[in-house]
């Protein structure tokens, strides 16, 4: 796949899904096709309604359950014991998306990432000495390049001008 994939990271509560939503809508009205993929790893976001037909088909041990609905298709896969942002990318991704958005995944190389600090988390960025590291999504933080938090459009002009066909 010859997509464009980008990381956005940050510590826990740092604004990475509000900013990413906006992004995402932003660039949806613009006509760009995007994949986002949201690292949960702890398990605890809840994907299912325990008790509903999908869900029972999956505690007994389907390798897969696919819901289909007028609206969406849900896929609930068990993944490979270690499984990377590259084989989620390779072997999950259905169409042709222009943008790939990853959020989490701090830990994995060779992917482009921009960090999500805010003034009030008063820390320093998580990965300053990664050479993955390419951008800060901030309200305050001196780095270059730094993108304006409250301001997603400055973000999407950018990755239009460096990622997007």
């Amino acid at each position: 796949m010859d997509i464009p994939v980008i990381c956005i990271v940050g510590a826990h509560n740092s604004g990475k899904t509000t900013f990413i939503t906006k992004l995402i809508s932003l660039l949806k009205s613009e006509g760009y096709k995007i994949t986002a993929v949201k690292h949960d790893p702890k398990g605890k976001a809840v994907t299912d309604t325990p008790g509903k037909d999908s869900f029972k088909m999956y505690q007994a041990g389907a390798d897969q359950v696919i819901l289909a609905s007028p609206d969406k298709i849900t896929s609930y896969i068990r993944p490979e014991k270690n499984y990377t942002p590259e084989y989620i990318i390779e072997n999950l991704i259905v169409g042709d998306p222009d943008l790939i958005i990853l959020e989490g995944f701090k830990w994995f190389d060779g992917i482009d990432k921009y960090e999500v600090i805010r003034k009030e988390e008063k820390r320093d960025l998580l990965l300053k000495d990664s050479p993955d590291l390419k951008g800060v999504i901030t309200d305050y933080y001196g780095f270059n390049p730094s993108f304006d938090i409250n301001d997603p459009v400055q973000f999407m002009e950018y990755l239009k001008r460096e990622y997007l066909r």
